[in-house]
């Protein structure tokens, strides 16, 4: 288990008796139950030349100087495949498992993380997998203008490393977006992506088991492998915060339906209080089953391959790196990066392919000049652990804290068997499309999902205009971490809509059901600052709360942003193929043109289906 998941289970240790043997009691019983999160992959094994060369050389190429050591490039069966797939996250497994199903294609899927633990599986734990062995560990770099309490570190990030990747580790939340949000993509250029376009791409993979919601056969699909519904279990707290939002003058909708302003108790990637991933989801299941599909884990991709003797530039491989040993494998057909909107944009500029004059300037060979990493954007969210609660806190004893975790394992309800549960869209007036949402509020149990007296409002900026970069480690570019630049607030639009957004939930604390309730607004969590020296109830405090409580919604995008070939950013076409390059596409997070309204996940997964079906009616 992770140091902070330690630490976490330390802060919830009841008396005034040394936290430790509580807490070691605690750890040990969810080890046996559920196993542990391992340390970070090895990819060197303990091969000192290739840890030297990882940390010396600056040209990616894992290859040279040790002729001695290249491994065989024969055409054998076991080292040729028709697709090969770059990241078995979030959209990795859907291709998997969608281009596997054609028993005459050999597929191999190649992750950088571990296989997933079963610990991961429990929603009540979705906190403690940030900074452990299944996140790569990122951090954005520190700006003055934002997360202003993180000024040493910068902005948290949190990318899954592990099959499944983000998804085995995120807060689950099924969220599509807004219809505008695709209609916007098309009428852009990307024929082929409005919603009516991509919505039955959606259904294909939603296996919605909620009777309420999925009546609505427009919009829902009972028949997919993705599980989706709600928490089992609902405390007291919920049905407060949904009463609260419905006096304000919201109304309960479906967020995934026709109109996505209001509030809902949210739907997730679960089922019955167990996480649903892409990997448990897509490939799980057929993994054993389908001998066409080779899965390769904690295996780092350092470097696409090209052929570049003829007219046209061709990707026919990719060279990793597994426990000390390097390896090639080549492809038929194509190569498909689904890596995210971090790692995808590192490994083409690492391969060649992006800006030209910055590559050249880390002696990297130029494939194509290409914006690669450009265009980076997220949800930017302000958590602000204010509503404190007296009667409806869910602190329980050390004891019966034992008890809930033999009932999740006997029973799989109780306290982890959810995460947080409600959440409400709301249009500001300076909203671009009438009828659209552009902030998404969370309320979250602050420091616990599970044992918590203090409820965290979390309000996040779902139209943001400003733009970021994502760039190599100049020092490392393969295996140095990559620099994310993310210039949240930087148009002055995002800031102004998060205030308006601040200003309206916090109204929530004029309710009667607040009142009744004895949810009491506490400002001392955030006045261990500047800020104190504010009026509290002005424009200029909540704006100097912004860059201090600003934070990551770890929604990241944009980076491989999709577009027409006149559009000077684009860097793939509207069939997600790498403009310049034959056989390479991307197919994740980082090809959206825009973010979409609400969590990425459900979107991610939805470009994964379609992107299979392009590909499918490429070489059928």
């Amino acid at each position: 288990m992770s140091a902070n998941a330690t630490d976490e289970l330390c802060k919830i240790c009841d008396g005034r008796i040394e936290c430790a043997p509580t807490a070691i009691l605690l750890i040990s019983l969810v080890h046996t139950l559920y196993g542990h999160i391992g340390p970070e992959p090895d990819y060197f094994g303990g091969n000192r030349r290739l840890l030297k060369q990882a940390t010396g050389d600056n040209t990616g190429n894992l290859f040279d100087g040790y002729d001695n050591e290249k491994p065989k490039m024969a055409d054998a069966n076991d080292n040729m495949y028709d697709f090969i797939i770059v990241g078995g996250g979030t959209a990795g497994c859907v291709l998997a498992s969608r281009l596997s199903e054609n028993r005459k294609w050999k597929v191999l899927l190649i992750e950088a993380g571990p296989e997933e633990p079963k610990m991961a599986l429990i929603p009540g734990l979705t906190s403690e997998f940030r900074g452990s062995g299944l996140d790569w560990q990122y951090t954005m770099r520190p700006k003055k203008g934002f997360c202003q309490n993180r000024s040493e570190k910068g902005c948290e990030m949190v990318l899954g490393r592990v099959l499944g990747g983000t998804s085995s580790i995120n807060d689950m939340a099924y969220m599509r977006g807004s219809p505008a949000d695709y209609d916007e993509w098309a009428v852009n250029g990307n024929e082929g992506w409005s919603y009516s376009d991509v919505l039955p791409f959606f259904k294909y993979s939603e296996g919605n088991y909620d009777k309420d919601i999925s009546k609505n056969k427009f919009f829902h699909s009972t028949q997919g492998p993705m599980d989706v519904g709600r928490y089992p279990y609902v405390d007291d707290n919920v049905d407060i915060l949904l009463s609260a939002l419905n006096e304000i003058g919201y109304n309960y909708t479906d967020v995934n339906g026709r109109h996505q302003l209001g509030f809902m108790r949210i739907q997730t990637m679960s089922f019955f209080g167990e996480r649903v991933s892409t990997y448990t989801a897509f490939v799980e299941p057929v993994r054993k089953l389908r001998t066409n599909l080779e899965v390769i884990s904690e295996a780092l991709v350092t470097k696409i391959l090209f052929d570049e003797s003829k007219d046209t530039i061709i990707a026919y491989g990719v060279e990793y790196l597994k426990n000390g040993t390097r390896a090639r494998v080549k492809c038929k057909k194509e190569i498909i990066v689904a890596a995210g909107a971090i790692n995808s944009p590192k490994l083409l500029m690492q391969s060649g392919i992006g800006p030209k004059e910055y590559l050249e300037y880390l002696d990297i060979k130029v494939v194509n000049d290409l914006p690669v990493g450009a265009n980076f954007h997220d949800h930017l969210s302000v958590c602000l652990p204010v509503i404190k609660l007296t009667k409806t806190a869910t602190t329980s004893k050390f004891s019966e804290k034992l008890k809930d975790i033999t009932t999740y394992y006997a029973k799989g309800v109780g306290p982890l068997s959810a995460n947080f549960q409600v959440v409400s869209l709301i249009e500001t007036t300076l909203s671009d499309i009438l009828g659209t949402p552009d902030i998404e509020v969370r309320f979250k149990g602050h420091n616990s999902n599970m044992y918590y007296d203090k409820i965290e409002i979390c309000v996040s900026l779902l139209t943001p205009k400003s733009r970021g970069q994502v760039v190599l480690n100049a020092t490392n570019p393969t295996f140095g971490k990559p620099l994310v630049y993310p210039n949240f607030l930087k148009d002055p639009s995002d800031e102004k809509k998060l205030l308006e957004g601040i200003q309206e939930i916090v109204k929530l604390f004029d309710t009667e059901v607040f009142k009744t309730a004895e949810y009491v607004f506490d400002p001392r969590p955030l006045l261990n600052n500047d800020c104190k020296d504010y009026e509290r109830v002005s424009g200029d405090f909540w704006l100097c709360i912004i860059k201090h409580f600003s934070t990551p919604l770890h929604n990241y995008v944009g980076t491989c942003k999709m577009g027409t070939s006149k559009d000077p950013e684009s860097i793939v076409d509207r069939n997600l193929r790498v403009y310049g390059i034959n056989n390479l596409r991307v197919a994740d997070a980082s090809i959206m043109p825009q973010i979409t309204r609400g969590s990425t996940a459900a979107p991610v997964i939805m470009i994964a289906e379609k992107a299979s079906d392009l590909i499918k009616t490429s070489w059928y």
